[in-house]
């Protein structure tokens, strides 16, 4: 597994945060802390590319969806897209399809808040 790397860049008013490597509980704080930062700047529309992210825990999956919930409640929201198979089947098998905004391409998640 590679290290976990999280670069950040802005697409208009939407901020978007490409992951890299295993998103599990030792690496999660440092997402969140990021996500954190966000908010404090009012930055609610947040687009994750999963890419190249090898891994997620089910821990870090319930706390984007904590983080999704607290967007939506300041009119944003966090999407994810270029979700790998495996890490799709483990949000599918979750059920966090329903709660979370699912895209194929870094268009489609960024023309989800345009249409908002």
């Amino acid at each position: 597994m590679r290290d976990f790397r999280i670069d950040q860049e802005s697409r208009g008013s939407v901020q978007l945060i490409r992951l890299c490597g295993s998103l599990d509980m030792y690496s999660f704080p440092r997402l969140e802390s990021q996500l954190n930062a966000l908010f404090q700047q009012g930055r609610y529309s947040l687009v994750l590319d999963c890419r190249d992210l090898d891994y997620i825990g089910s821990a870090g999956l319930g706390a984007l969806i904590g983080f999704a919930k607290r967007a939506r409640e300041h009119k944003g929201d966090l999407c994810l897209f270029n979700v790998p198979e495996r890490i799709y089947k483990i949000i599918e098998l979750l059920g966090f399809t329903k709660v979370l905004q699912l895209h194929q391409t870094e268009d489609e998640a960024v023309a989800n808040f345009q249409a908002k």
